[in-house]
Formats: C-alpha cells, structure tokens, sequence
C-alpha cells in the first residue's frame, strides 16, 4: 500500500516516519480483536476510540505508534476497560494475505493521522463496519483517495440531510415524525446522521415519512456522489 501526499495538511501529531507502524498497529489491531479474539467490529472500534490508548495514539506517543504491536494494543485496551472475559489469548490465525478488517484498521490510522483528528470523530463519519465495507473495491486504491472520500463524507454532514431539511420545514422534533409516521426514532437519527442510507429504506418506510412530510419518496433521497 503507498501513500499519498497533500499541500495544507494540518499539523500532525507525529513524523511520516512512524506512518506506516502506526497503520501496521491498528491493522493488527483490528484484525486480531475481531478475527481472533472474536471481538464485533464496530464495538471494539468503539472502545477503542474512548480508551486512553486511542488518546495517546492520536497524540503520537512513539510507545504507542510505534512500539507496540496491534495484539499487544488490543491487549492494553481488553485491561484498561476491563473488556477481557477472563478466557486464554487465542493465537493469531496464519494468514496469506491482508483481512479487510486489517485494511479498515490500516486505513483509519491514514485517515486520523492525515486530518488531524479523534478516532472519535473518525469513526462517527465513517463507521468501522461501514469502512470495512469499502474494502471491495477500495482496497485497491491509494491511502490518499480513501482521504478524498473520507473528506467527502465529513463535509457532506455538515449540509442537513433532505429528510432533516423537510422534517425541520414542517416544524417536527425527530422524536414526533417517528411517531407519526412509525417509522423508529433510531432509523430517524441514523438517516439524518448518514450513519443508515437511507436510499435503501424499506419502501414502507419511505412512504410513511413522505405522507408525514407531504413530500414525494424521491424528495427524501440523497444523492451519490462519486469519487475519481
């Protein structure tokens, strides 16, 4: 995998130098916790993300970055947040080849690095299940382009969703189109935060948002963007 570079980039929490062993490290990460250990991918991303580990990582601590391996990380975190379930380490698996649990964790460490930011904020815009699902085909692209569609994706939450836009024009809290329309609160939230496209919601649901908001099913659609 290579990396890409960009001008006006924000200042870093630690040299390119130690990039690729932090990228390494949470690959490993990921792939152990979730392949080994058995451990749900966007739970463990979650615990991570609020572990002091993740702070430290993010600040570039070179113990961190670049001194430990990811199952010795995985490890560090299960004690801190008290998440081992007391059984015996499992051995990693030999492997030929790259897990897209291992990309999902390779790319995340690029993308914090890269803007600057929380594994928090990170994961907020593009949920570790969400990213592991890029990996057909992204996989295959630069560090860089996973950068440009992340960047996408972070600039297009600041711009309300149609079904927020619509919602707000009608004068309705979430909470109270949920229950005019059935549709669940928690559907409601994820459309609105893009964490649940909502371009493929059951076309029940669809309608019964569209009859409350007196608007076509088309209108609530968002539109998909591509990415050179």
């Amino acid at each position: 995998m290579t990396r890409g570079s960009s001008e006006h980039a924000p200042v870093r929490a630690y040299d390119v130098l130690y990039l690729e062993d932090a990228m390494a490290c949470l690959g490993c990460f990921f792939e152990y916790a979730i392949n080994d250990y058995g451990a749900e991918g966007r739970e463990v991303a979650a615990l991570f993300a609020a572990s002091s580990l993740a702070r430290q990582f993010e600040t570039g601590a070179p113990w961190v970055v670049s001194g430990r391996s990811g199952i010795e990380l995985f490890w560090d975190m299960s004690l801190e947040l008290g998440y081992d379930d007391g059984r015996a380490a499992p051995e990693p698996a030999v492997r030929t080849g790259r897990t897209p649990e291992y990309w999902a964790g390779w790319v995340a460490a690029y993308i914090q690095w890269r803007f600057a930011l929380t594994f928090t904020q990170l994961f907020d815009v593009l949920p570790f299940d969400v990213l592991v699902g890029l990996y057909h085909p992204w996989h295959e692209a630069s560090e860089e382009r996973m950068a440009r569609l992340f960047a996408e994706r972070m600039a297009d939450r600041r711009v309300p969703t149609n079904l927020a836009r619509l919602r707000c024009a009608c004068g309705y809290t979430q909470r109270e189109l949920a229950e005019l329309s059935s549709v669940s609160l928690r559907s409601i939230q994820m459309y609105e935060q893009r964490n649940k496209d909502i371009n493929r919601a059951q076309a029940a649901s669809m309608e019964r948002l569209a009859r409350v908001l007196r608007c076509r099913v088309e209108d609530l659609l968002e539109p998909v963007v591509a990415v050179a």
